[in-house]
């Protein structure tokens, strides 16, 4: 009974991942039906609607890869909600933080890794956000530039009715590229917070690029600075933890 309960929840967990970041794209259902079927595999809206209603709870792992590839997400994020909570059921019995759970399937640390030291688990945490940070910003950069793009096709459209097509149809490109830019400040904040959840108060950033408060989409473009700006982060973790043990001791 045990694993049908965390089956369950599993599944309801991916059904709100899927509607979440569908919403974020400004998505119908159908939209999503569509676009898997223009993927290669079609998901009929009713299958989505049972899913995303909870009426469906056994996704399979053909749906989830798919229904990743058609929301341009990681498929581990359908599964494990990173940034949005504190903890997961990795599986039965197993509860850890959910960009350990997304590190487990992707093979980068064993089930699950929560001996791993304090820096190095922030470490591993934070690259995980910039990394959904740098994938947002390029989905954002391409949407922008076909909504652009059929802004132009429809002011060299003869047809009045194609030319309010396109305008229409640039509209929604830049309300999702609106949306977008939204739905990454639920990344920014998490860094800026500390990983609520990872750590038992917040996390003493250094005043260093891109962390705490000047932190920018635009800013993360710079791998160098980012790696940098870990680094140190690191540094202070770390005298932080000598100065806790020689007071303990």
């Amino acid at each position: 009974m045990k694993q049908q309960d965390w089956a369950t929840r599993v599944g309801r967990s991916i059904a709100g991942e899927v509607r979440r970041h569908r919403a974020a794209k400004g998505w119908s259902a159908q939209r999503l039906s569509d676009r898997c079927a223009e993927l290669g595999m079609p998901i009929p809206r009713t299958v989505l609607s049972n899913i995303e209603n909870g009426r469906r709870t056994n996704v399979s792992v053909a749906e989830v890869l798919m229904l990743a590839h058609a929301l341009e997400v990681a498929p581990g994020a359908l599964i494990y909600p990173a940034g949005y909570v504190e903890e997961v059921e990795v599986v039965p019995g197993v509860h850890a933080h959910p960009v350990h759970g997304i590190q487990w399937i992707s093979g980068e640390i064993p089930l699950p890794s929560i001996r791993m030291s304090t820096v190095a688990a922030i470490m591993k945490t934070a690259l995980f956000y910039m990394r959904q940070l740098l994938q947002a910003k390029d989905r954002m950069k391409r949407t922008e530039v076909e909504g652009y793009e059929l802004q132009r096709r429809a002011v060299e459209a003869d047809d009045p009715a194609i030319s309010a097509s396109f305008r229409s149809a640039a509209e929604q490109h830049f309300q999702s590229r609106r949306e977008g830019e939204e739905h990454t400040k639920g990344w920014v904040e998490t860094l800026r917070a500390g990983f609520p959840g990872l750590l038992p108060q917040p996390i003493p950033f250094p005043d260093v690029h891109p962390y705490p408060e000047n932190v920018t989409i635009e800013m993360m473009s710079d791998p160098y600075r980012t790696l940098v700006g870990l680094e140190q982060w690191g540094e202070i973790l770390a005298k932080r933890d000598d100065k806790h043990s020689q007071t303990d001791g």
